[in-house]
């Protein structure tokens, strides 16, 4: 299957997975886990793609998603779509929340301008057939969240 084949394939079958809508902010951990997709792509799919395959992929699941969550709430509900290169799983993440809630990762995040600072980092990344165990090292214990900075791109629907 080729690359463009699988993106079509993965676009679709994101794209009418069902939104979940929580009642309020105790529902915000629960939107994000339930809205959460991943992209795994092997380096030799990211090399038949491009930056502008993967935009249009993404921009295809956020309209979906506007769509859908249109169609449960109507305008009285915002929800923000946001995306992030996992590199350590090697994989393209995004997820859907409250518009006004703070976006849940557990480290600084970078809010970056366009989704391009997010995808061509995913399609260059040395980790898409995994980390191998040489490079693997023991974790440390003084290890602090706030050390790591996360690139994010968000827009709300």
């Amino acid at each position: 299957m080729s690359g463009l084949d699988f993106l079509a394939e993965v676009s679709t079958e994101f794209s009418f997975t069902p939104l979940f809508v929580g009642a309020g902010s105790s529902d915000l951990f629960l939107e994000a886990q339930h809205n959460e997709h991943a992209l795994s792509l092997t380096a030799a799919q990211a090399q038949s793609l491009t930056v502008e395959d993967l935009r249009q992929m993404i921009y295809h699941i956020i309209a979906a998603k506007r769509e859908q969550l249109q169609h449960i709430r109507g305008s009285s509900y915002a929800m923000q779509f946001y995306c992030w290169h996992d590199e350590q799983a090697g994989q393209l993440r995004f997820s859907l929340i409250a518009a006004a809630a703070m976006l849940p990762f557990g480290c600084r995040v970078q809010l970056v301008a366009e989704v391009a600072d997010i995808l061509q980092p995913f399609l260059t990344s040395s980790y898409l057939d995994g980390i191998s165990w040489s490079e693997l090292e023991e974790a440390t214990p003084s290890f602090e969240a706030d050390e790591y900075l996360l690139k994010v791109w968000q827009t709300v629907l």
